[in-house]
């Protein structure tokens, strides 16, 4: 989902908290996972497509994170 649309559902309070996870497969690589109260996850995807967003740092999905309005991220290593 594009960030815009995770930010709309933050202010509703649809997204109860932000994960970064490792890229399954992609070594050194990232995933931004968000917690849904209806139950479920979301993905932050790639502009325009259904592509999840791979980041190569971990600043970069911090960053993310904070524009769609989160002040705290959870980060999981393994």
């Amino acid at each position: 989902m594009e960030i815009r649309l995770l930010r709309q559902l933050f202010q509703e309070g649809m997204l109860l908290s932000a994960t970064i996870v490792p890229a399954p497969m992609e070594p050194d690589r990232w995933l931004l996972v968000f917690d849904k109260s209806s139950g479920g996850q979301e993905r932050i995807t790639k502009a325009r497509s259904d592509i999840d967003k791979v980041y190569k740092r971990i600043n970069g999905a911090i960053a993310d994170a904070e524009e769609i309005g989160f002040q705290e991220v959870k980060i999981r290593l393994k």
